[in-house]
């Protein structure tokens, strides 16, 4: 079992999701993923609050479109009180975890427990506690202090692996034994769970590629020791 985490919300809060990056680059670019996020009822938003652009925004909005699924952009500011799933785009890390308003966009909606929440990318790296720049690439990194929403946990998007050598980069030197890295790889996605503080991990069906943890820790759903 994991133990309690620093950071992890101790109430109810949305069903969260973390993806390695790959959405609505094309139709075909991970549709067991495009898929999912399309059969979700009720009004889909797009919030791209970890860049100042809406490309990626509106490429899914796009390729969302040619499924019959309507998504709507939500500008920075709004509240999103009508969507019961909000697609957090990517970008930089460091731009959202640097950004009072972005952070208290996304906590707000964190606290939502009726509310599905998926975060893409440099969205899922920002919630950790060691935020990264744009991993995409493989080009090396600019590591900040992140927002600390996933307990001890610390989240390389596109990684190449459980080995990707960029995971060392983001080792937590306030903590004792560093923090946890989990490795997201392009068409990987793990769901959040949450329990009074308690942080853990597990894979997900629509999952292109295989998830584990780190290479400290093989299995394939885990928890922060």
């Amino acid at each position: 079992m994991a133990q309690r985490q620093e950071g992890a919300y101790d109430h109810v809060m949305a069903h969260l999701y973390l993806s390695g990056g790959g959405f609505g680059v094309h139709s075909q670019a991970w549709p067991e993923a495009l898929a999912w996020l399309a059969s979700h009822r009720g009004q889909i938003g797009l919030a791209s609050l970890a860049s100042d652009e809406t490309r990626q925004a509106e490429l899914l909005q796009a390729t969302l479109a040619a499924r019959g699924r309507i998504a709507h952009l939500i500008p920075l500011g709004d509240l999103g009180e009508s969507y019961s799933t909000i697609f957090l785009c990517g970008g930089d890390a460091t731009r959202l975890a640097s950004d009072p308003q972005r952070r208290a966009a996304l906590e707000r909606w964190l606290a939502r427990d009726d509310l599905t929440l998926v975060a893409d990318s440099a969205a899922a790296m920002a919630m950790g506690r060691r935020a990264a720049s744009c991993t995409c690439g493989g080009h090396p990194i600019r590591v900040i202090d992140g927002l600390a929403l996933l307990g001890d946990w610390s989240v390389l998007a596109h990684a190449s692996g459980p080995d990707d050598p960029r995971l060392t980069e983001l080792a937590d030197g306030q903590r004792s034994n560093s923090g946890h890295q989990l490795a997201l790889p392009t068409c990987a996605a793990v769901e959040v769970l949450m329990d009074n503080g308690t942080v853990s991990l597990r894979s997900v069906a629509w999952s292109r590629v295989p998830v584990r943890l780190t290479a400290r820790d093989d299995s394939q759903s885990g928890s922060a020791a």
